[in-house]
């Protein structure tokens, strides 16, 4: 069964905007559509004027859009103000065309306050690790619910089409208020043998199962670091400085998408985002302690010298020519 939703996280960022709605937004847009073939595309960022005319960028495009506001860090009331004015905005959007869905925010426990302890979502995600943490998880599991509770009424408020919310895989959602199963699912060493049955416990809830994140990073080893890729930069050094001992290997990830795709297409999997499409904010370089590509989840590249144009990486082609073959198999 091939995926319905074939698509690509895609972030908006204030440096490289164009108001207009041309310029880099609409290059990559027009990339996602023609050279990595999605049809769909999860368009995520704090702004939300911006994330609404790159939406209605990609819809003119012939994508559908995931739009999904993010507020980090801050407390639930503004995160609550920040989705409404969010879902009033796609709201709009899907009145003018209905291919919208409204990803209301992003691993709220790490990402909003009062979830979990701790004063940054770095802060609130370094104890993963710890048996104290998962013995008080049912604690944190119970505020979260709480808390999406008034999320999705919130959303319901402002916008009338399909609702998801894109889990952690420590969050023990209940999606009675949502129209589909979203999941932040990246694999790694210690949910590899479990990572295909933790899959299928997510149709237990007789809603459509769509993959919001997957990824990995560009060096040797990186498929069992998964979401912790950026764990192999020192951010505290005077310009963080990728640590000593990593290969850049572009192969590495391209293997690790391909592989969950194929896993997602045998398992009944409605639909899948790569993480991500490109990161303005990690360059590569030929100097190793300096590529902070590879330890970002980017399926292109960018150094100083190409400023905001990118470059295909080996997991580009590898999605893209996952994703013709699906595209010419659904018709």
């Amino acid at each position: 069964m091939s995926l319905v939703h074939r698509g690509v996280n895609y972030r908006i960022e204030p440096d490289y905007w164009y108001t207009d709605g041309t310029g880099t937004v609409r290059h990559d847009l027009i990339a996602i559509r023609d050279r990595l073939y999605c049809n769909a595309v999860n368009i995520y960022g704090r702004d939300v004027r911006q994330l609404t005319e790159a939406a209605a960028v990609a819809l003119e495009l012939g994508l559908e859009v995931w739009l999904q506001p993010r507020l980090p860090d801050a407390p639930p009331e503004d995160v609550l103000a920040h989705l409404g004015e969010a879902a009033r905005a796609a709201e709009q959007l899907r009145l003018w065309n209905p291919a919208v869905v409204l990803n209301v925010g992003c691993e709220y426990s790490l990402y909003t306050d009062g979830i979990l302890p701790g004063r940054s979502s770095a802060e609130k995600g370094f104890p993963l690790e710890s048996p104290r943490w998962w013995a008080l998880a049912p604690l944190f599991n119970r505020r979260l619910n709480v808390f999406l509770g008034q999320v999705a009424a919130t959303a319901r408020a402002g916008f009338g089409g399909r609702i998801t919310y894109a889990s952690g895989f420590w969050e023990k959602v209940d999606w009675t208020a949502f129209d589909i199963v979203g999941v932040n699912y990246y694999r790694h060493r210690h949910n590899r043998a479990g990572y295909r049955a933790e899959l299928r416990r997510q149709h237990r809830h007789g809603k459509p199962v769509v993959i919001l994140e997957f990824g990995c990073g560009s060096y040797l080893g990186a498929g069992d670091d998964g979401p912790a890729t950026h764990g192999i930069v020192d951010w505290h050094a005077e310009g963080p400085r990728v640590r000593p001992g990593f290969t850049r290997d572009e192969g590495t990830q391209a293997a690790y998408l391909s592989e969950l795709l194929g896993i997602y297409d045998d398992e009944d999997v409605t639909g899948a985002f790569v993480f991500e499409f490109t990161d303005r904010t990690r360059l590569h370089s030929p100097q190793p302690e300096q590529d902070l590509d590879m330890a970002g989840y980017a399926i292109t590249k960018v150094t100083e010298q190409t400023g905001q144009q990118w470059a295909p990486k080996a997991a580009f082609h590898e999605i893209a020519r996952i994703y013709a073959a699906q595209a010419s198999t659904a018709g």
